[in-house]
């Protein structure tokens, strides 16, 4: 009985795959340092906030009203600005880890290349219309990928949390407070 040969790999596809993990490493080097020495670093809190920047409030401003679709006050921009305020203000008494993490969100999102590969926006977040993000938000929900599905997470309870912290949500939702006794 003869022992089934075992092929030599194909020299070709393995340099193939050399060529490639090394191109990769090229461009993620290249990548990492132009954004070092660009001063790729993170801009100051927009005037006016603890933590998000101008970059983070244009894609907040066109999240919110989309997200709570229905909640907000009719023809009342300013709640807009209260549930990003009042976001920033809890996410500033969070950890400086969290800080992290949701700037590195808010980077993900901002960015024009990220925002068209990832995101699936071509336009940027001031111009793209409710259904265009609406859609956005549907395929993170749906996604494969645990990581966007994370991001859609992450993203509709913050702005949930930010818009339903204020009194002047409660009535919507029927919340009676605790009653302070002096």
């Amino acid at each position: 009985m003869n022992a089934p040969a075992i092929g030599r790999p194909d020299n070709e596809s393995r340099r193939q795959f050399l060529r490639v993990g090394f191109l990769g490493a090229l461009a993620l080097t290249t990548v990492s340092a132009t954004a070092v020495l660009s001063g790729c670093s993170s801009p100051p809190s927009a005037k006016g906030f603890h933590l998000f920047r101008e970059s983070d409030l244009k894609v907040l401003r066109a999240l919110v009203p989309v997200v709570l679709a229905g909640a907000l006050p009719a023809g009342d921009g300013s709640a807009i600005e209260e549930a990003i305020h009042s976001l920033d203000d809890f996410i500033f008494g969070t950890s400086l880890a969290s800080h992290k993490q949701i700037g590195q969100l808010f980077d993900l999102l901002s960015m024009p290349a990220t925002r068209y590969t990832i995101v699936g926006l071509s336009n940027d977040w001031d111009k793209s219309s409710a259904a265009e993000i609406s859609a956005f938000l549907g395929r993170w929900q749906t996604s494969r990928f645990q990581m966007l599905r994370a991001g859609y997470m992450g993203l509709t309870q913050m702005i949930n949390m930010g818009w339903y912290l204020q009194p002047r949500s409660w009535a919507a939702i029927n919340y009676i407070p605790p009653r302070v006794v002096a």
